[in-house]
């Protein structure tokens, strides 16, 4: 393993200490701006450095965590895939997240020569096409913005990340060349600590935790995470989880999403799933209080309301494919979903 924190190869230029914050202030470039404040505040002298959460154990906050803690993850990650130094990796996502500061701590510690983009909804545009990737990350909304899909060819590896990944974009994917992975993790995890591979012969549904990590459930069937050189004791998750050994699981959905309707508890993830192949519009499963269920399911649509024909043929493209516990009581529009800082739904009716 590399192991050099303080030298760092970007864009081809190998640099060391200061001489990487003057680079990147100099580039007068938005991403490499980015590179520079984090930098900032790795080469300082204290051990800690300051994350923003994304709510997954919790709401929002700032959290402050050891600068090896971010090493062993990266070291975690290099050794999966077998991280050579001098391998390309694509940096394409925001840096004030972790995992755009995650792709910094991979490159100083495996030695990756860092190529930067702009971050934007596809990444591929700024990208010159001579340029081979060996390591790359996304999330699935920048995948799924990538028109020439045949030109993803160019990176080698590609690592998804920060939401799941719907049916219809793992369909679409099934057939490529790029070695393409799921990961599940979060801000307290510094970055996936599952992974399972969402195309070619070893597709799974299943996540397997990285070496030296076992999970187990608290009494709400949520994940609980142990890993020993990330995390200073157990990490319980809002994630409901089928666990089929200390080490594989299935993601069902979060406890804060789950439904409770007549009794009957509703996944909504999984009814998203389900639906992405039927229709062509953002949307999103929630539950909204009833007077005889306790919870009503209704299925939330953004932008204008159907035609009464289309709406009906939603319907009943539905009844095929769901059971009668899955489907909405209610159908509803609204012009345009509301969105947290990351990019992701906020659910509301």
């Amino acid at each position: 393993m590399y192991l050099n924190y303080t030298s760092l190869t970007i864009n081809n230029h190998i640099l060391q200490g200061q001489e990487i914050i003057s680079y990147c202030r100099n580039a007068h470039d938005e991403a490499l701006l980015a590179v520079a404040d984090f930098m900032e505040e790795w080469l300082n002298p204290s051990p800690e450095i300051h994350l923003r959460t994304s709510g997954s154990t919790g709401t929002p906050k700032i959290i402050t965590v050891r600068k090896d803690q971010l090493l062993a993850s990266a070291t975690m990650t290099a050794t999966y895939f077998d991280f050579k130094e001098g391998q390309k990796a694509l940096l394409c996502l925001p840096v004030h997240y972790i995992a755009g500061k995650m792709m910094i701590v991979r490159a100083l510690n495996s030695g990756l020569n860092l190529i930067c983009v702009n971050p934007s909804s596809n990444p591929l545009e700024s990208l010159s096409p001579d340029v081979e990737i060996d390591f790359a990350a996304m999330i699935p909304m920048q995948l799924q913005q990538v028109k020439d899909l045949p030109a993803l060819s160019q990176i080698r590896t590609l690592l998804l990340g920060g939401g799941p990944v719907d049916a219809v974009l793992e369909q679409t994917i099934q057939d490529l060349p790029t070695q393409i992975y799921h990961g599940y993790g979060m801000t307290e995890t510094f970055s996936h600590i599952a992974l399972r591979k969402v195309n070619g012969k070893d597709a799974s549904t299943v996540f397997k935790a990285l070496k030296g990590i076992s999970l187990a459930q608290d009494d709400r069937g949520c994940l609980v995470i142990n890993a020993p050189l990330l995390l200073e004791e157990s990490l319980t998750t809002n994630d409901v989880v089928e666990l089929h050994s200390p080490d594989e699981f299935i993601w069902k959905g979060r406890f804060d999403h789950v439904i409770n309707s007549g009794g009957i508890k509703i996944f909504p993830e999984e009814l998203e799933k389900k639906l992405h192949p039927l229709l062509n519009r953002r949307f999103y499963f929630m539950g909204v209080p009833d007077a005889k269920l306790g919870q009503k399911l209704v299925l939330m649509i953004e932008g204008e309301s159907m035609e009464k024909n289309e709406l009906e043929a939603l319907q009943a493209e539905m009844k095929i494919h769901f059971n009668k516990y899955e489907l909405p009581k209610e159908i509803r529009f609204l012009r345009e979903f509301e969105e947290t800082e990351s990019g992701k739904v906020r659910r509301r009716y």
